[in-house]
């Protein structure tokens, strides 16, 4: 079963190439729109291949239920982003690695589920994040700080006061790519964890001038990749694949998710 790699931070295209080889590209015709190109990298001697798709958020981004259905039917299970993120921590600075563990979403103009007909996205966000991926990215990246993510949806930044009143929320990052596809990934009984570079300070802070520190962070998560995929048990030991059971059970929802709604 593929994997799904969704780039929301610029890499040099080579630097992927510790993935595999590109094997296919592909774009994916949705109910929501189009998703893609998609492109496909393999090893050798795997058994199943990865997905990256590059992807940024703004509120006229592509629909993020047509990445999450594109990702359905391509046969993923699980999804892994890699997001570039605005440091609202004080002690969080640039080329700093995290992990999400929860989020707050501040998002506005996004869709909130995929069963506005029939309530079957009424579904528990504990954990938020998929506990396989997030043990497996801390496993490898263990300097990986555990943060609580601001989903926003741009596309200006956020003031000195919003950057304020986010960290008295609780929020030590914000970002553009994770919030709702989280969550809609759980509608459609799909693992999605994340993986964060903090690429700027938040707005009541000084200005951060680049070093390299991003590059830096950026290659050493390029290069756990390979670890963190190969180390993900199978089958899914998280329960992300079966958040639906019940509502099948019910009746609610049908046997085939593509008659989901």
């Amino acid at each position: 079963m593929p994997h799904l790699l969704i780039l929301a931070q610029p890499v040099p295209p080579r630097s992927l190439e510790m993935l595999g080889d590109l094997t296919e590209d592909r774009a994916i015709d949705t109910p929501f729109g189009p998703v893609g190109p998609l492109a496909r990298r393999r090893q050798p001697d795997a058994a199943t291949g990865v997905w990256i798709l590059p992807y940024f958020g703004s509120p006229t981004r592509t629909d993020p239920r047509a990445t999450i259905w594109a990702a359905k039917s391509l046969g993923v299970q699980r999804i892994l982003a890699i997001e570039g993120m605005v440091g609202l921590a004080h002690d969080l600075t640039r080329g700093d690695i995290v992990l999400p563990v929860d989020y707050i979403d501040w998002t506005k103009h996004q869709p909130t589920t995929f069963f506005e007909q029939s309530g079957a996205g009424y579904i528990s966000q504990k954990p938020p994040f998929c506990p396989d991926i997030s043990a497996a990215i801390r496993e490898h990246l263990p300097a990986a700080r555990p943060v609580i993510y601001l989903g926003d949806e741009g596309p200006r930044h956020e003031t000195a006061a919003e950057a304020r009143m986010f960290r008295q929320w609780g929020a030590h990052a914000r970002g553009l790519n994770l919030v709702p596809e989280t969550y809609l990934a759980k509608e459609m009984e799909l693992c999605f964890a994340a993986i964060g570079l903090i690429t700027a300070h938040g707005a009541d802070r000084e200005r951060a001038y680049g070093k390299g520190e991003v590059r830096r962070a950026t290659r050493e998560v390029l290069q756990a990749l390979p670890a963190i995929l190969a180390s993900l048990p199978h089958p899914p030991t998280c329960g992300c694949n079966h958040l639906q059971d019940g509502a099948r059970q019910r009746g609610v929802l049908p046997d085939d998710w593509r008659e989901w709604k």
